[in-house]
């Protein structure tokens, strides 16, 4: 069997073209996009990904802004600051990044007002994808959802096992391809850590999304033939044989992938591809709705 390498990138393309002709609407209207994105404390990882995020933002026409809060801030002192973000009108979206130091704990991204949740952390955002009505979902899952739509693979109908439970992937995936809509309508099953016989339910699958952040863990015996596998996963491994000393994979066997599955997604140049740019279509949407 010949098995499709669907790749991101080029759906990702399309994404920014799309976001960035609407920013040039928003802007002929006299209407700013802006990000603030909120990084507490000094994680190196953390501040190498709000950088990116506020480069590819400047190449759009939206301004990123990045706000710091000391890691001894406390977490009072971290929610007004989120809480002032959200209550500034020149403000369109925001995102606090993770993890958090010490002393700040994650419920300060309550403070963001459901219609500039543009990550969709808030339990407000969550409800709100639970219940089918208009809000953010977090960029992840929504990479999913874009990678199988733009491969013009359809899930109407099919379906589809997630391993993986996180209020970040595994729940809000579940519940957008639920919906009774043209790019969803699927039927799902949801697998975790708890779940017996594991192969049995990969088995079943029409499209296999694996998220459960445990490297190479779906291997070639636990797919049906033709099934399509979507890989959410990345880790770095060591790997001597590279330059520098790891390699990043997914939580897809990619090699026992091919000539079984029907479609496969790489880790990296996969869904993970696509993520800043929905980011920032989450954005674009937020400050049209708020400028009506």
């Amino acid at each position: 069997m010949e098995t499709r390498i669907l790749k991101g990138k080029p759906i990702a393309q399309a994404i920014r073209d799309d976001v960035s002709a609407r920013v040039s609407a928003l802007g002929g209207r006299g209407v700013a996009v802006t990000l603030a994105i909120v990084l507490a404390g000094d994680d190196e990882a953390s501040k190498i990904y709000s950088r990116s995020i506020e480069r590819a933002a400047g190449k759009l026409g939206i301004e990123a802004t990045l706000v710091a809060v000391p890691a001894g801030a406390g977490g009072d002192a971290a929610a007004r600051t989120v809480r002032g973000l959200s209550d500034d009108p020149a403000v369109g979206g925001i995102i606090v990044q993770q993890p958090l130091p010490d002393g700040i704990p994650a419920t300060i991204v309550e403070e963001i007002h459901p219609a500039k949740d543009v990550d969709g952390a808030t339990t407000a955002s969550l409800g709100l994808l639970l219940a089918g009505r208009r809000g953010f979902a977090p960029a992840t899952p929504l990479g999913v959802i874009e990678i199988l739509r733009g491969s013009a693979i359809s899930v109407s109908g099919r379906h589809v096992v997630i391993v993986g439970r996180s209020n970040v992937v595994g729940k809000p995936l579940a519940n957008l391809l639920l919906r009774k809509s043209e790019h969803a309508n699927a039927t799902v099953t949801v697998c975790h850590t708890g779940t017996g016989d594991l192969r049995r339910h990969t088995l079943s699958a029409d499209i296999l999304v694996a998220a459960m952040g445990r490297p190479e863990a779906i291997r070639g015996d636990m797919i049906a033939e033709g099934a399509v596998v979507v890989d959410v996963g990345v880790t770095s491994i060591d790997d001597p044989t590279s330059e520098r000393g790891y390699r990043m994979v997914g939580d897809v066997a990619f090699d026992e992938m091919i000539g079984r599955a029907s479609a496969v997604t790489p880790v990296p140049g996969g869904v993970g591809s696509l993520t800043t740019a929905l980011l920032l279509r989450n954005l674009v949407e937020a400050v049209e709705h708020a400028a009506g």
